[in-house]
C-alpha cells in the first residue's frame, strides 16, 4: 500500500514529468525492438537504420515530394469539406427537427455502409479523378464531426436557451452567444478525430482509384519487395499525422481555453 501511495503522490505532484518519462521510455523500447527485429527478417522487414536511410533517399532524390503534393491536395480538400459539411449537417440534425426526421436515417446508412462498397459507385459517377477520391475520403472521415457537433448541439441545457430568450436574444445572438460556444468543444473533438481519418481516407481513395500519390509509393514498395520503402513512407505519413493532430490540439487550446483549465 505504501508503494501505491508513493506512486499516486508522484503522479499528483509531477504528472507531466511522469507522462514524459513513460513516453520517452516507450518510444526507446519500440525503436530498439524495431532495430533488433529488423536485422533478422531479411526481405520481409527492414531495420530502423535502413528505413531512415531509405527515407533520406526518397527525400533527396525528389521522389517523395511530388507524391506528397498529390496526396496533400486530396487531404486538404477532404478536411475542408469535412469541416463545412460536418458542422452544417451536425447542427441541422440537432436544431432542425424536420431535417433530422428526413435525413438522419440516410446519415446512419452512409456511416454504416462499407466505404469500399461505395468505390465503384463513386468512380462510375465521378470518374477516376480527384473528385471521386475526395468523395470517398470524405465519406470515411466526415462522420466524426457530424456526430460530435450533433451531440453537442443536442446536449445544450434548456436553461441556457431560456435565459437567452428571457433577455430577448435574437436568433443570431442565440447562435453567437449560446449555441456556437457550447458546441465548439464537441466540434474540436470531432476535428481531432477527423484529422487522421481524412488521411486514412485519402490513402484508401488513392489505393482504389488512382495510386499516383503516397499510396503509389506504398504499392511500389510492396510489389517490388522493398520493405524499407514501405516503412519509410509509413513513418513519414505517421509523423505528419502526429504533427497535424498537434496543430489540431493547439487550435483547440486557442478556441476552447476553458476546457484545458477545467481539466487541469
Amino acid at each position: 500500500m505504501d508503494a501505491v501511495r508513493r506512486i499516486q503522490t508522484l503522479r499528483a505532484e509531477r504528472p507531466r514529468w511522469v507522462q514524459a518519462g513513460c513516453y520517452v521510455a516507450s518510444v526507446g523500447i519500440l525503436l530498439g525492438l524495431w532495430q533488433y527485429v529488423g536485422n533478422d527478417f531479411g526481405i520481409l522487414f527492414a531495420s530502423l537504420t535502413t528505413t531512415l536511410q531509405e527515407l533520406v533517399t526518397l527525400t533527396t532524390d525528389g521522389t517523395i515530394g511530388p507524391a506528397m503534393a498529390i496526396s496533400g491536395q486530396i487531404y486538404l480538400l477532404t478536411l475542408g469539406i469535412d469541416l463545412v459539411a460536418g458542422v452544417s449537417v451536425g447542427l441541422a440534425l440537432a436544431r432542425l427537427p424536420w431535417f433530422a426526421a428526413s435525413f438522419e436515417p440516410y446519415v446512419f446508412i452512409l456511416y454504416a455502409a462499407p466505404t469500399v462498397a461505395l468505390v465503384p459507385l463513386s468512380f462510375a459517377v465521378f470518374g477516376f479523378g480527384v473528385t471521386a477520391q475526395v468523395v470517398i475520403a470524405v465519406l470515411i472521415s466526415v462522420f466524426t464531426i457530424v456526430f460530435s457537433v450533433a451531440e453537442g448541439a443536442r446536449s445544450i441545457p434548456t436553461i441556457y436557451l431560456d435565459v437567452a430568450a428571457t433577455y430577448g436574444s435574437s436568433e443570431a445572438q442565440l447562435w453567437r452567444d449560446v449555441i456556437l460556444p457550447y458546441v465548439t468543444p464537441f466540434l474540436m473533438t470531432g476535428v481531432r478525430q477527423a484529422i487522421p481519418m481524412a488521411l486514412v481516407g485519402t490513402l484508401v481513395a488513392e489505393f482504389f482509384l488512382a495510386a499516383n500519390g503516397v499510396s503509389g509509393l506504398l504499392i511500389e514498395g510492396v510489389t517490388e519487395f522493398q520493405p524499407a520503402k514501405v516503412l519509410a513512407v509509413t513513418v513519414l505519413v505517421s509523423l505528419l499525422t502526429f504533427l497535424l493532430v498537434g496543430v489540431g490540439e493547439l487550435v483547440e487550446r486557442l478556441l476552447v481555453p476553458w476546457r484545458r483549465t477545467s481539466h487541469g
